[in-house]
């Protein structure tokens, strides 16, 4: 799943490795697990500056997300792709205590 694969590549960059455990991916996904719904992905999106980021685009769409959460800043920069909001994480959390 490409998605999974992305994720593996994120957390084994320098930067997140304190925050990550060598096992971290099987143990984040384990926690998940009961919210993850799989997706057939069948949207072919070309919208993104990075190329490689547009299965997210095509994720989101055809998983009808309320919200992608990134810090590429080429999705942050497109703000929506259909009725997902693209945002940060610091700044998703800032709008969901206003929910409250």
């Amino acid at each position: 799943m490409e998605l999974i694969e992305e994720i593996e590549r994120t957390i084994l960059k320098p930067k997140f490795k304190p925050y990550f455990s060598t096992n971290g991916l099987e143990e984040m996904l384990s926690a998940f697990e009961p919210y993850i719904d799989l997706i057939d992905v069948i949207s072919l999106i070309s919208i993104c500056r990075d190329p490689k980021d547009n299965f997210l685009l095509a994720l989101a769409k055809d998983g009808k997300a309320d919200f992608l959460l990134t810090g590429e800043k080429d999705l942050i920069d497109l703000k929506k792709i259909g009725k997902t909001k693209i945002n940060t994480i610091t700044s998703f959390l800032e709008e969901m205590k206003t929910r409250i």
